[in-house]
């Protein structure tokens, strides 16, 4: 039962539960979007989405006005705070443990973590516990519904692995009774599955049964043969062998080692990967296959594992010594390849990647990139086009940017891979907002329309995170916050290391246009030395420095601004927070009354006073870049420049709808307006303030 009373059942019929007790939601079409959002909980599904699972492609007239419609039948049926409103659809606002597929998934990633470090029965009483949620098929009344379709098989995936690795925790203890009839079915179902032949070789072994083992081995080896054109991978011609030789170790429970196939593994992290977007469960998985691709001498098992584990962004390893160990393998499977392979390529591709990152370049990744496009290597060539642009997130290369993402895009249908598909349209989304183009919502929502029709966690993270920054800019503060603490943890449920980091940034974006930044000095001054930071990262020293001198604590802004300048304000890598950081850096010297580094500030931003500025991939917007200029201006006291800056920002952000920074721009424009003191000045400031706080009424704090 979930800790706010409601259970959601989808691991079988459809059900709900209020304080223990079923309760009937309505007819199909009303358990079709409560099923859907269950799918999606603590994540917004848009009406659009909403719309084509009830009706697929042909959606009635008032489609949105009739699913609003069924939300309020609903609401009325189940709990009002079940169900939140929230641009552009709905969210399920319950606690993870209140749907039984996620404590499913849960259960299972405990026993599979516990059975990795060698302790097989606790895993096998975490299995057991998640294989007895289920009481049917996922989803299975919503066979129509392609959302829901998509979401079951998933789930189903993972219960066949977590009766896999039940059966490995079985044969670890020595819980033999029973497992032969079980494997001999399952073989039969999925006979492609040389873990299942493996278990079932071994399980026939220990009750005496040597010929059966060899036979099982036979039919394994037959359909392998037969189906794919393959031998059985090395971990189960070993098994094969021990049998020959009447191997004893294949007689004991042995805790901690079990008879998985190294390919089960990989193919599990690939598909979490690629499919799925799961950082955290790929890393388990390609850690595994890793550790067993270098016991059995399988060189591209261990390349595939190496370039697994880098995961989908650039540098996902932020802590210097997981950095370093990832490199260390990178760099070890490329020297067992050919040179001249694919997957040699694809390694030196990722290598460049994690070498040009933290360095704040992007020439080893780029000529990479040219390479890949050469050889005619489509996944080489995706992969290089998506970490290239991760290296390239800074403001001087919006085209290039947008360059890459657009062929990315095109790039998917010869890849063949799902995940970069959504990279290429996560790119091209991120691009638009960081140039402030005016389609970039549009652009949003072809995204999550992607994301709607199949999950993919570390793109919906990004999704998110920019609705989260929508929200800041139309001033719902609340909803903001609420959607900043769902979307961290989303991030760490999804294993992205970002997610803290984005959380910071979100809050600071929040407290600074409400007023309240001085609050978040305690904060700030730990999360800017978090190991999990971006190296290229200096944001969080321009926040504290803001925050401590709102607060009225010079000292400790002089600090932090000091580490953020160093020698050479202009030494700071272009990095995704770069446009923040220095926009952290005017502040502080106007607070300060530091002339000099405003003057510095200034001479850097002029040449990107056209964008918006934003943290990371668009995840906080702190508005138009002349605000800056026009604030640095301020501090050195040129007035005129102050006042023709400040008004540009009014316009910037009423374009970017970002309303807060309206009102901030405003306000400030009304005090350089009263500092020249020009004629007309005096009445120009009134009506600026009179705008900005007619403005301000309109947020929700």
């Amino acid at each position: 039962m979930g800790a706010s009373g409601v259970d959601l059942g989808v691991l079988g019929p459809f059900e709900v539960r209020i304080g223990g007790e079923p309760r009937d939601v309505g007819g199909p079409r009303l358990r079709t979007l409560l099923a859907v959002l269950a799918a999606e909980p603590g994540r917004v599904v848009s009406v659009a989405a909403l719309g084509r699972a009830l009706w697929g492609d042909r959606l009635p007239e008032h489609a949105d006005r009739t699913v609003r419609t069924y939300f309020s039948r609903l609401r009325a049926t189940v709990d009002p705070n079940l169900i939140l409103t929230r641009s552009p659809g709905y969210v399920l606002h319950v606690p993870p443990e209140a749907l039984d597929s996620a404590r499913f998934e849960q259960l299972a990633a405990d026993g599979r973590r516990a059975l990795s470090a060698g302790e097989p029965r606790l895993a096998r009483e975490h299995l057991r516990a998640a294989l007895a949620l289920w009481r049917g098929n996922a989803y299975e009344e919503f066979g129509g519904v392609e959302v829901l379709k998509a979401e079951g098989m998933r789930l189903e995936r993972l219960r066949h692995n977590a009766v896999q690795d039940r059966i490995d925790a079985d044969l670890a203890t020595g819980e033999d009774a029973g497992l032969i009839a079980e494997l001999e079915k399952l073989t039969t179902a999925f006979p492609g599955h040389e873990r299942l032949w493996a278990q079932l070789m071994t399980a026939l072994y220990r009750a005496g049964r040597q010929g059966d083992a060899l036979e099982a081995f036979r039919q394994a080896r037959h359909g392998l043969i037969t189906a794919s054109g393959v031998e059985p991978s090395p971990v189960l011609a070993q098994v094969h062998r021990q049998v020959l030789a009447q191997d004893p170790v294949l007689l004991a429970a042995r805790p901690g080692i079990v008879v998985t196939a190294p390919d089960d593994a990989l193919a599990a992290g690939e598909h979490a990967l690629l499919e799925d977007g799961d950082l955290r469960t790929s890393r388990e998985q390609f850690e595994t296959a890793y550790r067993r691709a270098e016991q059995t001498g399988d060189t591209d098992a261990l390349a595939r594992a190496a370039l697994g584990l880098g995961g989908v962004w650039v540098h996902e390893h932020r802590t210097a010594a997981a950095a370093a160990s990832l490199v260390t393998r990178l760099r070890h499977a490329l020297g067992r390849l050919d040179p001249a392979a694919p997957l040699a390529r694809r390694l030196r591709i990722r290598l460049a990647g994690e070498e040009d990152y933290p360095d704040g370049t992007s020439g080893r990744i780029l000529a990479l990139v040219d390479e890949a496009r050469a050889a005619g290597d489509p996944v080489a060539h995706a992969e290089a086009l998506s970490l290239a642009h991760h290296c390239l997130l800074g403001p001087g290369h919006t085209d290039l940017r947008h360059a890459l993402a657009t062929e990315l895009v095109g790039m998917s249908g010869r890849s063949g891979r799902r995940t970069d598909l959504v990279l290429g349209v996560v790119w091209d989304t991120v691009d638009l907002f960081l140039a402030g183009d005016p389609h970039a919502q549009r652009r949003l929502g072809e995204l999550e329309d992607l994301l709607a029709a199949r999950k993919h966690l570390a793109a919906g993270f990004v999704a998110d995170a920019l609705g989260v920054m929508l929200a800041i800019r139309a001033g719902r503060f609340a909803e903001a916050e609420a959607g900043a603490q769902a979307c961290a943890e989303l991030g760490q449920a999804a294993g992205d290391l970002d997610a803290l980091g984005w959380y910071g940034a979100q809050l600071v974006a929040i407290r600074w246009f409400q007023g309240r930044l001085g609050e978040l000095v305690p904060v700030l001054d730990g999360l800017m030395h978090s190991p999990t930071l971006s190296p290229v990262d200096n944001s969080y020293y321009a926040a504290l420095a803001v925050a401590a001198a709102s607060a009225g604590d010079r000292r400790t802004a002089a600090g932090a601004l000091a580490r953020l300048c160093g020698d050479d304000l202009g030494a700071l890598p272009r990095s995704s927070t770069w446009l923040i950081s220095l926009s952290g850096a005017a502040e502080t010297a106007y607070l300060l009354d530091d002339g000099p580094t405003a003057a510095r500030v200034a001479e850097l931003l002029v040449p990107f006073a056209h964008l918006p500025a934003m943290a990371s991939l668009g995840i906080a917007c702190f508005g138009s870049v002349h605000t800056s200029l026009g604030t640095a201006a301020l501090t050195t006291g040129d007035l005129d420049r102050a006042e023709q800056h400040l008004r540009v920002a009014v316009r910037h952000n009423l374009a970017l709808s970002h309303w807060p920074a309206v009102v901030f721009a405003r306000r400030r424009h009304a005090q350089a307006l009263v500092r020249r003191g020009l004629p007309g000045d005096s009445a120009a400031a009134d009506r600026e303030r009179a705008a900005a706080e007619e403005e301000a009424r309109t947020f929700t704090s």
